[in-house]
């Protein structure tokens, strides 16, 4: 019983320091991504105020032409 419990926290213990290394390498591509201008600091996507108010006025043009 012992040898399979050490065996399961040997699985365990790689997953974890799996998932460690994941998140590591995430994080730092978005420091990069931020370095590089990519994204801006507050990660929010670049995204136009005025093409969000065209797409709610070509959406509710479709609502209105049903």
């Amino acid at each position: 019983m012992d040898n399979k419990e050490e065996s399961m926290n040997k699985y365990l213990k790689g997953y974890l320091i799996g998932k460690a290394i994941e998140i590591t390498v995430a994080g730092t591509a978005v420091m990069v991504a931020k370095h590089k201008g990519l994204i801006d600091a507050e990660m929010r996507p670049t995204f136009k105020e005025d093409a969000f108010a065209e797409s709610q006025k070509r959406a509710k043009r479709k609502r209105l032409a049903r």
